[in-house]
């Protein structure tokens, strides 16, 4: 006589781990992109100045310069969707797995946050390797590569406020295990092991995040919060139960977003790898 097994389905749903995003407190938002798919930005060009001539019977300020300006235009390329359907037979029939709520928060989760945190990331080490500092990294060094990158933000005159390094695990570990094993590890034990965001190196925040949303082969990012511009125009989630087409609920999103390395403070971001970015 065959005995028959029952199959039961658990009605809660079994997602990915997620950490939300690890770059939107660090990214600039001040630029108004409301109702514009381009905006274009001043950059003011300073003088050097010159010496006060006392004797001049004239203009003793050694004449009138005017006001030059740089004007770069930041487009927004980045338009992107998503449509999930759920049939009321297929929700009523599967245990009632399938909750619209929890769907959407895990495509969220799992699919836009890290889609939106690859393009910020990537748009800076582009930028790194726009202005030439894109660095290779030094074997067996990983901290005098972290001071490389900063050394450049300090040269670029970027407060040390607001700066922030995004860093692979792989390159965390190195440092960590540079540090906790050399003459460093007094001074910074503490401050790279204790924080909830990692920790801090030189008074600069350290966040870890997937090599998946690094850039290719890009292992460290330095980068001032002002110098990365994140635009989210366009931030759309329904959740539709009403549809003629469909008897269930259609969960839509849309996004339309970008990043930019503002011209004007081009210089406060480097970064270690190796190869092409992507």
């Amino acid at each position: 006589m065959a005995v028959n097994l029952a199959t039961k389905y658990s009605s809660k749903l079994d997602q990915l781990f997620t950490a939300g995003s690890y770059t939107d407190r660090y990214v600039n938002k001040k630029y108004d992109f409301t109702g514009a798919k381009t905006v274009e930005v001043y950059t003011v060009t300073t003088v050097q100045p010159s010496n006060y001539d006392r004797t001049n019977t004239g203009d003793r300020f050694g004449g009138n310069n005017e006001l030059q300006d740089v004007v770069t235009a930041y487009t927004i390329a980045n338009d992107k969707s998503f449509k999930i359907v759920i049939d009321q037979g297929n929700y009523e029939q599967g245990a009632l797995a399938k909750k619209a709520g929890e769907v959407m928060r895990a495509e969220m989760e799992e699919q836009v946050i890290p889609m939106i945190d690859a393009n910020r990331l990537l748009k800076a080490g582009i930028g790194a390797a726009a202005v030439s500092q894109y660095y290779s990294p030094t074997s067996g060094k990983p901290y005098e590569d972290f001071l490389k990158c900063n050394n450049c933000l300090d040269e670029a005159k970027a407060p040390i406020a607001g700066r922030v390094a995004f860093i692979t695990p792989t390159f965390y570990n190195a440092i960590k295990g540079e540090i906790t094993t050399t003459v460093h590890a007094d001074g910074y034990n503490d401050k790279l092991l204790g924080r909830g965001f990692v920790g801090e190196l030189d008074g600069v925040p350290v966040v870890k995040v997937p090599t998946s949303i690094m850039p290719t082969n890009t292992s460290l990012i330095v980068v001032h919060r002002d110098a990365l511009l994140g635009v989210d125009q366009i931030k759309t989630t329904r959740i539709i139960s009403d549809s003629e087409l469909v008897d269930g609920k259609i969960l839509i999103g849309r996004f339309v977003y970008d990043s930019f390395i503002l011209n004007g403070k081009k210089k406060a971001v480097a970064a270690i790898g190796t190869g092409s970015l992507s």
